[in-house]
């Protein structure tokens, strides 16, 4: 298993890189910023946007991961057709095939950068992991990656007109493995390419009786409790009227992240606006935390092993989710719900 999420966590960071790569030029260079079409949208929004960062990113994590386990090919999943402004996007042999490529939908000097962080290959200060790791049949992984949660933070952030609390530190990437053959998720790496300006990766292991995380656990002493600003009004009222803290923070894989960390005791989304990629990341890490994420309407755990080619909307947690930090949150949680 320390073969595989070492590999997990390089993907996340060449992905971090072709983010950063963008911020590098004073100059406010134009990012390629598309429309998804309707197939690809998340319902939320009245419009949902990739960037060539978003695809490249994604493209190039795969090509990690697959480089170091090619029975997983195939069974690498990610939020983003490959397809943005007519080019199809992918790693090429060279910096300079991939910078031409690019070069297609980008100033120049922008695609030479990402292309400079798309071919680096050598990967320093990453987190020293265990050695007592245990191990797993790879032959039963499935990965889902979304490459750079919150788009339209790391848009608005890169051109500098974020608004306070928002922007590039919320910004995830998120890297997910499931057992294909239940849908648990086992592996979660969140890679916050922007935090305090070098960035950090957070990683957990659930695997049977095995758990395992990153970061050293405190919980707040406060009932935090995150939501998106979308959220319905009554369900928001009825968690403030019970003395929890409704707080609102941009991106799915932030607010998970938040949850993981003890930052927040739980995320309640109470309809469908998150998807697989959003929540097999940080799924892994809450588990191996003592928590869960739910199906908000029924209560189950959400699972992961799709079938392949399906509509973007068959991935989608249709039925809300509930992420929570421990049993007795949950608990709390029902008995203000119902």
């Amino acid at each position: 298993m320390a073969d595989l999420l070492e590999a997990l966590i390089q993907a996340s960071e060449k992905a971090a890189r072709i983010a950063r790569s963008c911020c590098e030029s004073s100059n406010a260079e134009t990012l390629l910023v598309a429309e998804k079409c309707e197939s690809e949208a998340n319902t939320r929004f009245d419009k949902d946007f990739k960037t060539v960062a978003d695809v490249l990113a994604q493209e190039c994590a795969k090509a990690v991961i697959i480089s170091q386990f090619p029975e997983l090919n195939g069974h690498v999943r990610g939020e983003e057709c490959p397809e943005i402004g007519g080019i199809t996007i992918g790693l090429q042999g060279t910096i300079e095939g991939t910078a031409k490529l690019l070069g297609g939908a980008l100033p120049q000097t922008t695609a030479r950068r990402m292309a400079e962080a798309a071919h680096s290959d050598t990967f320093d200060n990453l987190p020293i992991l265990p050695v007592d790791l245990p191990s797993i049949n790879t032959s039963d992984i499935g990965i889902w990656i979304d490459p750079i949660d919150a788009t339209a933070e790391f848009i608005s952030g890169v051109r500098g007109n974020a608004k306070p609390g928002h922007g590039l530190p919320c910004v995830t990437v998120l890297i997910g493995a499931y057992l294909r053959s239940n849908g648990e998720p086992v592996i979660g790496v969140i890679n916050q390419p922007f935090y305090n300006g070098t960035g950090r990766i957070i990683w957990g292991v659930h695997y049977g009786n095995f758990n395992l995380i990153s970061e050293d656990i405190k919980d707040s002493q406060d009932k935090v409790v995150l939501m998106s600003g979308a959220e319905k009004p009554e369900v928001i009222e009825k968690f403030k009227a019970a003395g929890c803290m409704v707080k609102s923070v941009p991106g799915a894989g932030h607010k998970l992240m938040k949850v993981a960390l003890g930052e927040a005791s739980a995320y309640i989304v109470s309809q469908g606006t998150t998807f697989r990629w959003d929540t097999c990341a940080p799924h892994a890490i809450v588990l191996a935390r003592g928590g869960n994420v739910l199906c908000y309407q029924k209560h189950v755990p959400i699972r992961y092993n799709d079938d392949d080619d399906l509509e973007t909307k068959e991935y989608c947690n249709k039925h809300g989710i509930i992420a929570y930090i421990n049993e007795a949150m949950l608990d709390e949680i029902k008995h203000i719900l119902y």
